[in-house]
């Protein structure tokens, strides 16, 4: 008798160690994936471009199924190749909810919506008899239609605690019918854990909110030292940071090529002095969130900074000084195009352009900048409205 005791204390035991090791290994994959959440995210604000923001939620949602994968591995190696667990499937759940929370992007949206057919898909391939099939598809149509509401719903539910915790129910309830239909476990014990699941994420969602709120005040900080607060684009302590290392590193691999474009706003003391400095202000956002813009969506990996007053520079990677060229001066035509409307008047917005390129010879990076502005000012001395690239004055 004391050796059965003995072996069932020991049992129960080693069933403690491994919820330990499972529930600590979860913390730390949550909290890699806040980390490379809020990095990723950080970069997509900064840079603003369709192509690395494609990349970054590409990659949150990579590290999702990874999470997902790197339990179950752990899950089989502790359980003798066996994954019928409740603790198995609350981590898993955990991890989906947290994603779905906190990354808010399409793709993993979709391993959220997925993720029904692949329980389905195991379970059949595993030769369980779908019994409950009426259930499993009642409770997946309720499942997505909850996570569709989660994923555009965010700000909503995380200001309205009842909505929050209604919703957060059905993600849990939905989910435990999902994998009751395929494994049918008793239904009592299924209630039990559903509300333990709940309990769960809330402790859960108070740690990631209080993460997020650390995040969100570096990222606030972030701005207000690196970000114009005017036009909202970056200021010229960033530019002087971003070009150093632009120049440093190029100095050091010379990579290439890497050019720089600086403009200027043409006769911006009139629009302060006719119209009233609040239109020159408008004129500024107009003019940063124009190029701003046609920047990302023409994919030209160009960083643009507010340099001072109604200039501007933008630092091209990985391109020559006449593609740049060619880019800026069709840009400098369509912003001519597109005027701008203040207090009832039509303010036509054009602007002047000097760009060049880095090279082997420039020592410091002065020799460059000096470079630019002196075509700067060759384009405003040609009559405004021009640009010029490395010495010469571009026609078309």
């Amino acid at each position: 008798m004391l050796q059965l005791l003995t072996l069932s204390s020991l049992g129960k035991d080693l069933f403690n160690i491994k919820m330990l090791i499972v529930i600590l290994i979860t913390i730390g994959l949550i909290t890699l994936m806040t980390i490379l959440t809020y990095l990723l995210e950080q970069q997509v604000h900064r840079r603003n471009n369709r192509y690395w923001t494609i990349l970054a939620h590409g990659s949150e949602a990579l590290s999702v199924l990874i999470s997902m994968i790197l339990l179950r591995q752990i899950f089989i190696t502790l359980n003798s190749g066996s994954v019928i667990s409740w603790t198995y499937a609350t981590v898993q759940l955990t991890i989906l909810l947290f994603s779905l929370n906190t990354m808010r992007n399409l793709a993993v949206e979709i391993i959220n919506l997925l993720m029904p057919l692949f329980i389905y898909g195991q379970a059949i391939w595993m030769g369980h008899t779908m019994q409950y099939l009426p259930i499993f598809m009642v409770m997946t149509i309720i499942l997505i239609g909850t996570v569709i509401y989660i994923a555009h719903n965010y700000q909503e539910l995380h200001t309205t605690q009842w909505k929050y915790l209604l919703f957060q129910t059905l993600y849990g309830g939905t989910w435990w019918g999902v994998i009751w239909s395929v494994h049918p476990f008793e239904l009592t014990h299924t209630l039990v854990i559903i509300m333990a699941f709940i309990l769960y994420m809330w402790l859960i969602r108070l740690a990631v909110n209080r993460v997020q709120k650390f995040f969100n005040e570096v990222l606030t900080f972030d701005r207000q030292v690196n970000y114009d607060e005017l036009p909202g684009i970056r200021n010229r302590a960033s530019f002087d940071t971003s070009a150093n290392e632009v120049f440093n590193a190029y100095q050091q691999r010379h990579m290439g090529p890497i050019t720089m474009a600086m403009f200027d706003i043409d006769h911006f003391k009139h629009f302060n002095d006719q119209y009233g400095h609040l239109a020159g202000d408008a004129v500024l956002r107009h003019v940063a969130h124009f190029f701003e813009l046609e920047l990302s969506q023409r994919s030209t990996h160009g960083q643009l900074f507010r340099y001072g007053g109604e200039e501007f520079v933008i630092i091209f990677r990985g391109s020559p000084a006449l593609e740049v060229g060619q880019t800026m001066r069709t840009l400098q035509r369509e912003l001519k195009t597109n005027p701008i409307k203040f207090n009832g008047e039509t303010l036509a917005v054009t602007v002047s352009i000097g760009i060049s390129e880095l090279q082997p010879t420039d020592h410091h990076f002065t020799d460059w900048f000096v470079r630019v502005d002196d075509y700067l000012y060759q384009s405003k001395q040609a009559g405004r409205d021009q640009t010029t690239v490395e010495s010469q004055l571009l026609i078309n």
